[in-house]
């Protein structure tokens, strides 16, 4: 039922040996054949193994994301030589009623673990530790696949709208321009139906060549892209190729979207009449109020008239400047926005280093005594600081009190942890309270749940419940009296007073449902420090990390692992990274369209005003001076796309920090509106208006009057 590729030997390995996942290799720098020092659980000596092996697990998440390290070997490797291997896990698949697949019911799921319990029991006298059971077909980062999913999809209907809209933009253009001709043909006989057939079948084959150019490039790109996007996941594509059903829905959208969305303007063209077809001016335009205001403008003597011209003939033309602006501002808008949401993530991570005024984390695999391990580390060279937590797994009771959680098998996601937060612990920042209140020093029996833990383990608890947690195999009640937000899960989920937490232990100790009886742990245990350093620079941390393994080790005091708290910082960018990463390559590729938009448009004004310019030029106006009026327009229109991209950067910058925060971790991100992306897209817009509109202020600038009189 595990399942997974040995990708260079075969499975089991042999004692001696071990496979590491591939990710791991490079996450801990090592190579086949290399040898690694373990520590296996418990109090055995550390165990000499050769790496002989990568493994490809798709069912885990990436180690770098979560800065763990995963191997795979067999029991005989671990097993004290003479004594059989020892197995603590029993693996299980349910199906349906009548049925051979895996069901997706997660509730049918626990119910027959549950039943296989009670039979193991009864039968064997063996007694369940504990059930879980993740989401069925669910990955791990289940929440970032499907955020990248729904990111890449609304990016692609928004850039096929776009393109739609320069499509029509274009043609609309087009048909502005054959209007004489369309005069002509009325003239000497066209009917109305025979000129629109003619233009929308024109529509078809320019529709019909761009799809055939269109449709290569995006398999390619796709399958580059979707590559990409399964190295983020760690995850081998069986096959890159696309269903059938995708190639005709492009064909459709491709072949169906351009003739729809110029329907209104080809019929209004293809029904002038002969009068109207001699009396159309095509290089007029109507006067609108803002004319009437630059007009006005012009009696100003400061002001510079070649860049009223140019201010001028923006806005001449509103439906066609009003098609650009919405091009440009939908890019800026989502460029803002993608750049926002990594501030956002930025200041949830900031919020968290402000808080955390310490430097490593140390976690114990057994409790020890607080007076004894921060006095030992209190020797250690550059720390300042040592304070000890107690943390311990613990799962909420299901079917005859039996634990279940939706721990996946890597034994991080979806999993919980009861922590006790002493009164004056000087590393823990109280988080914000929605609900209830918070721990009373010396507090019994109580406790206070994040969001998470309510969403994912306690569905239903309310502040008052009481709930029943199962620790070292034996059921504690609790009452929740409050809900607090966190948006890193640092605590655990649940927490407690020292008190409460001693309580606790002693209500377990002794022999346990599942445990043989052990040495009692002492009464100040903890199994978690956190310790501050005289610099907090990564150096002075790499250093006291290593110094502070060798003094547990030297007191032999058992450690699972010792850590610069900057892993965390890598954890987090790991889960957010590649989101961000999408939005920004959405907004460049509505970027791209929009700079088409505007070069198109900028190449529509200038035919329009050919005789314009001829006149210009007949009078004395300069190459240069054309160029820079042309060249204006452009850069006026960019950044009148800017303010009209101010309102909808806000409101997607809202819905995504809303959406994203509240997918990963149950909390909105706080709002924040990234200045330095405002600045970024500023400068692209402006030097790309100026790029774009380059050819067409080339091109005006060097007709010549003759050229421009004989324009039609």
């Amino acid at each position: 039922m595990a399942k997974f590729k040995v990708e260079q030997a075969s499975w089991p390995p042999a004692p001696g040996k071990v496979f590491i996942g591939r990710d791991t290799l490079d996450l801990l720098d090592i190579a086949v054949g290399d040898t690694v020092t373990v520590k296996p659980p418990g109090p055995g000596a550390p165990v000499q193994l050769q790496v002989t092996s990568g493994v490809y697990d798709p069912s885990l998440a990436l180690a770098d994301e979560e800065q763990i390290g995963r191997g795979y070997l067999s029991s005989a490797s671990l097993a004290p030589p003479g004594q059989p291997a020892s197995l603590d896990q029993l693996k299980i698949q349910v199906a349906d009623e009548g049925r051979t697949q895996p069901t997706r019911d997660r509730d049918a799921i626990v119910a027959v673990a549950g039943d296989v319990s009670r039979w193991l029991k009864q039968d064997y006298g063996l007694n369940v530790r504990e059930i879980q059971a993740p989401k069925p077909y669910k990955h791990p980062h289940q929440w970032q696949v499907d955020a990248l999913l729904v990111t890449l999809l609304a990016g692609g209907v928004a850039a096929l709208l776009l393109s739609a809209i320069l499509v029509v933009n274009m043609l609309n253009t087009l048909f502005t321009q054959q209007i004489p001709q369309i005069g002509i043909m009325k003239a000497i006989g066209a009917r109305t139906t025979s000129i629109g057939r003619l233009y929308l079948l024109m529509t078809l084959v320019v529709a019909a060549a761009a799809t055939l150019v269109a449709l290569p490039l995006s398999v390619l790109l796709g399958r580059i892209g979707l590559q990409r996007f399964l190295d983020l996941l760690g995850v081998d594509a069986v096959n890159l190729g696309a269903p059938w059903w995708v190639y005709v829905v492009i064909l459709v959208a491709g072949l169906g979207l351009p003739p729809m969305l110029v329907l209104v303007p080809l019929t209004k063209a293809s029904r002038i009449t002969v009068r109207e077809a001699i009396d159309h001016n095509s290089h007029g335009a109507s006067t609108s109020a803002a004319t009437f205001l630059v007009a006005r403008l012009t009696r100003l003597r400061r002001l510079n008239r070649g860049l009223l011209m140019a201010l001028r003939n923006t806005i001449r033309r509103p439906a066609r400047l009003a098609l650009s602006m919405g091009l440009l501002a939908s890019a800026g808008a989502v460029f803002v926005a993608a750049m926002s949401l990594g501030a956002d993530t930025d200041a949830v991570s900031q919020n968290r280093k402000d808080q955390r005024n310490w430097d490593v984390d140390v976690q114990l695999p057994m409790p020890a005594s607080a007076q004894q391990v921060t006095g030992l580390l209190r020797e250690v060279p550059d720390v300042t600081m040592v304070e000890g937590m107690a943390r311990m797994q613990v799962g909420i009771a299901g079917p005859d009190g039996i634990p279940t959680t939706k721990t996946y098998p890597e034994q991080g996601h979806g999993g919980v942890s009861l922590a006790a937060v002493a009164e004056d612990n000087k590393t823990f920042t109280l988080p914000k309270q929605l609900d209830g209140r918070w721990l009373k020093p010396g507090e019994k029996g109580a406790v206070v749940i994040n969001q998470i833990t309510r969403r994912d383990t306690l569905p239903d608890a309310e502040v008052g419940d009481t709930t029943e947690l199962i620790i070292s195999g034996k059921p504690t009640t609790w009452r929740i009296v409050g809900l607090v937000e966190e948006r890193e899960g640092g605590g655990g989920g649940i927490y407690t007073t020292p008190a409460g937490f001693g309580d606790a232990m002693a209500k377990t100790q002794g022999q346990s449902s599942t445990e043989p009886s052990q040495e009692q742990p002492p009464k100040d245990a903890v199994n978690m420090l956190r310790v501050a350093t005289s610099s907090h620079d990564e150096k002075t941390r790499a250093a006291v990390v290593a110094a502070v393994e060798k003094k547990l080790n030297e007191a032999e005091v058992p450690v699972a692992f010792v850590a610069s708290v900057s892993r965390s910082d890598a954890i987090s960018d790991g889960h957010m990274d590649p989101v961000i990463t999408t939005l920004v390559g959405i907004a460049s590729a509505m970027a791209l369209v929009g700079g088409i938009g505007l070069a198109s448009t900028m190449s529509t004004n200038i035919l329009d005003r050919t005789r314009e310019f001829g006149v210009m030029h007949a009078i004395g106006a300069g190459p240069k001076a054309v160029r820079r009026i042309v060249v204006a327009e452009a850069v006026f229109l960019a950044l009148a796309s800017c303010v009209v991209a101010v309102v909808p950067a806000f409101v997607l910058t809202w819905v995504l920090g809303d959406g994203l925060g509240t997918l990963f971790m149950d909390a909105p991100l706080p709002f924040k509106i990234s200045l330095v992306g405002v600045g970024i897209w500023l400068v692209i817009v402006i030097f790309g208006a100026a790029l774009a509109s380059g050819a067409a202020a080339s091109r005006a600038s060097r007709l010549t009057v003759r050229e421009a009189l004989a324009h039609v």
